[in-house]
Parts: structure tokens; C-alpha cells; sequence
């Protein structure tokens, strides 16, 4: 079994101005950086392996921060844990984008479905660089909320930023037990596919997204 722990990166000037980022390649700002210096606080002390990101500057600064401050290994950037292509919507308000389509359905936006794919293929290649180890996972909003949802199978709020997600991969399937740096009890479990889709997602669960 392997344990990952997803931490949202830290604070950035978009998301402190509430537009959506998503693929957006924004750096952290201070807050964000304090932020990723304290994200291992008040959490059950854990002891984790290794620390790997998204390829992106705001995810890969945080897990950098934290590798340092806790005397983890880094184990390199993976252009498969990037955050959710809002499309048209990068950029622009989420108030304004959500009065233009309610539905939550923007142009040009990735498929949740090939979202959750690629986190849970992702994943899957790091359990087997990494079984039966704990494995620190910097990620983002959209794409941690994206895979926790379709597990839990209901919609989720935002995730905040450098909040710790844990799930673990069994030869089951998915246990969550762990949201947002709130315990799940009872934790919730999702049967494991090794075809797509890993996890099935629908529509119904989509949330506005914040990057």
C-alpha cells in the first residue's frame, strides 16, 4: 500500500484575486510562501519519504519548502499532476465566469474524466517508484478536489491552499481518508480499475474551480 499525502501549494496573487489560474503558470506569493512553510502543522506527525509536484512554479515552490524544512527527499516534478485547462476562464473572475455559465460547463475546458485519469495514472506510476511508502504529493485545488470527489462521489467546496488530502492505493482500490486537513471517519473507499476510467466522474459533481 502507498499513502499519499496531496498538499495544495500555496497562496498566489491570482488566487488572492479570485480569477481562475488553472494552467496558468503563477509563482507563489508570500503568503503562499509562509503558507507552504507551515502546511505539515497541526497534522498528525507522519513520517514521509519523499516529496515529488506538478511541474508547475507555484506547486513545485511549496513542495521544494517543504522537502527543506522537513528533511524529505525531493523527488523531481511530473507534468501529469498539473492543474485542471479552464479554458476560456483562465484569467477572468470567478464571479464573472459563474454568471456566464451556471452550469459550470466553461469552453475549451479539460474533461473532469481525462482529469481524473491522468491523477490517478499519475499516481499509479508513483506507487509502483515508491510501494509501501509514504509519498508527499503537491498538487492543486482543482485536481485534488476532481479525484476526492469522484471517490467520495459527491461535489466538494474549495480545497485550501496547503491543506493536506491522504489517500492511499491498495491493491483494492482508494482510500480516503483524509480532506482537506479534516479526518474522514469513516474513511471512504473507492474499488480500484486499471482501465480508464480509473475513477468514473460525472458532470454532476464539477465545481467551480479556483486553481
Amino acid at each position: 500500500m502507498t499513502v499519499f499525502g496531496l498538499v495544495r501549494h500555496g497562496q498566489t496573487d491570482l488566487n488572492r484575486q479570485r480569477v481562475f489560474q488553472g494552467v496558468t503558470d503563477a509563482p507563489l506569493n508570500e503568503v503562499g510562501i509562509e503558507q507552504a512553510h507551515r502546511a505539515l502543522d497541526n497534522l498528525p506527525p507522519t513520517a514521509w519519504d519523499v516529496v515529488v509536484s506538478s511541474s508547475m512554479r507555484r506547486a513545485e515552490k511549496t513542495g521544494r519548502i517543504i522537502a527543506a524544512d522537513h528533511g524529505i527527499e525531493f523527488g523531481g516534478t511530473y507534468p501529469e499532476l498539473v492543474e485542471v485547462d479552464w479554458g476560456i476562464a483562465e484569467g477572468h473572475p470567478i464571479a464573472e465566469v459563474e454568471s456566464l455559465y451556471p452550469e459550470r460547463i466553461i469552453p475549451g475546458q479539460e474533461d473532469p474524466q481525462q482529469a481524473v485519469d491522468r491523477a490517478c495514472k499519475a499516481l499509479m506510476m508513483l506507487s509502483q517508484r515508491y510501494p509501501g511508502k509514504n509519498v508527499l504529493v503537491v498538487v492543486h485545488g482543482s485536481l485534488i478536489r476532481f479525484l476526492s470527489a469522484a471517490i467520495l462521489g459527491r461535489r466538494l467546496p474549495s480545497i485550501g491552499n496547503a491543506t493536506l488530502t491522504r489517500l492511499s492505493l491498495t491493491d483494492e482500490g482508494w482510500l480516503l481518508d483524509m480532506l482537506a486537513g479534516n479526518e474522514l471517519d469513516p474513511p471512504v473507499f473507492a474499488p480500484r480499475r486499471d482501465s480508464s476510467p480509473y475513477l468514473p466522474f460525472s458532470y454532476d459533481l464539477v465545481p467551480l474551480a479556483k486553481g
